[in-house]
């Protein structure tokens, strides 16, 4: 069987330091990993070592079986923030294009005609064709990020790497940019981690959790994974779950989280 990702006793560092500790896991192709843990944690850490972007850690880390560093051209982050800058007068087109022309070494000016036609698909496939010619700086947060969603698909990635895409969206938002993600998994299969901290909008489609919290504290499928015991070592004894029919509610503070 082919994974995606295969970690034993990974162990990341920044400066020589321990940052993320002892994380041993696996990732089948076309699955969703729901990446939680609190902040600081070490969820955005992972990310980074998975896409390439950083290279100082020990432990046996393969992505499709090679380095990161050997495979970063299949591989596709979406960062928490990301920095357009709204003094440029950017189209929707215009920042999706960036997902193909930036590693072909093309100057942004002469974008070709058949980079222009494949962003056009991926933005009706997103519902977001009628905002092409828009700009970029004009959109709601929901649709900035399916705008660089969507400019993530542009290189055709075969792992999909989201830092906390619904952060800091309204509830309306929160939806449009699952039903994507839900899609894009449905449509080409494609694996992805998501970091989050709310797994109720998730929940149909992530397969594993991961709960980490510096060191590994849990690796398995929602159920295994969001039990009361588990959930508690990270964020207290108030923290439980409540089983409703097929659905199981985490209470994690003010935060409640659902998987079916």
């Amino acid at each position: 069987m082919e994974y995606v990702i295969e970690a034993k006793d990974l162990t990341i560092m920044y400066n020589g330091v321990n940052a993320v500790e002892d994380l041993t896991f696996k990732l089948k192709r076309g699955e969703t990993l729901l990446l939680l843990g609190p902040n600081g944690a070490g969820k955005t850490t992972l990310l980074r070592v998975l896409a390439g972007f950083h290279t100082e850690y020990k432990g046996y880390l393969k992505v499709f079986g090679k380095s990161p560093l050997e495979v970063k051209d299949r591989v596709a982050y979406v960062p928490q923030t990301f920095s357009i800058n709204s003094r440029v007068p950017l189209s929707v087109l215009d920042v999706v294009a960036m997902g193909a022309i930036y590693k072909r070494g093309i100057v942004h000016f002469n974008v070709p005609r058949e980079v222009i036609k494949k962003g056009i698909k991926v933005l009706e496939f997103l519902g977001l064709k009628d905002l092409s010619s828009r700009s970029f700086r004009e959109l709601s947060g929901g649709q900035k990020q399916r705008v660089i969603i969507a400019r993530a698909l542009m290189s055709e990635p075969e792992l999909l790497l989201l830092d906390e895409p619904l952060s800091a969206l309204d509830p309306k938002a929160r939806l449009e940019v699952t039903s994507v993600l839900s899609r894009i998994k449905e449509k080409f299969g494609i694996s992805m981690i998501i970091t989050t901290h709310d797994i109720n909008p998730l929940a149909e489609i992530g397969d594993k959790v991961m709960l980490i919290n510096k060191k590994l504290v849990a690796f398995g499928t929602p159920d295994e994974v969001l039990r009361d015991e588990i959930i508690g070592k990270v964020y207290g004894p108030a923290s439980k779950t409540v089983r409703v029919g097929k659905k199981l509610y985490c209470i994690i503070g003010d935060v409640h989280l659902m998987v079916r």
